[in-house]
């Protein structure tokens, strides 16, 4: 629903159009002025209906909620609004992670739980960076690179 009715919208895009064209209009011929005031126009136009139309929006919205309360209509169109989904039980390996993330702040080492399934995962080890230039090499190179 929105607010008033097309005569805002009309009218806006008047005065868009009469401003547009005397703008315009003291730099530029008739003809583009005139297509300029109608270009604002319909911009001028555009910029009414979407003002009428969000504050229409905004004002139903909150004229029609009173709060959080919520009467679902009786009746089969009710039917699909809601979606049940119910997991399987993960409650002993959540039970084992937690008592194991307690502990081993501890220092106390648990094995995990036999529900848990291998996961195949190894930490990556990548190899050490080791220097096998002499630095004074280095400056070396660096000095003759940047003497061409």
């Amino acid at each position: 629903m929105m607010i008033g009715n097309y005569r805002i919208n009309l009218g806006a895009g008047i005065v868009g159009f009469i401003l547009t064209f005397f703008v315009a209009y003291s730099s530029n011929l008739l003809m583009t002025s005139l297509i300029r005031g109608l270009i604002g126009f319909v911009a001028w136009y555009a910029l009414a209906f979407g003002l009428r139309w969000g504050l229409g929006l905004l004002l139903t919205s909150s004229a029609g909620s009173k709060g959080f309360d919520y009467d679902p209509p009786n009746g089969p169109e009710v039917r699909g609004s809601q979606v049940d989904i119910k997991l399987e039980d993960d409650g002993q390996e959540l039970n084992d992670l937690l008592k194991n993330g307690q502990n081993a702040s501890s220092g106390e080492e648990i094995p995990p739980s036999e529900t848990k399934a291998p996961t195949g995962f190894a930490p990556l080890d990548p190899p050490k960076l080791v220097r096998t230039k002499d630095p004074e090499e280095l400056a070396q190179a660096v000095r003759h690179l940047t003497d061409k």
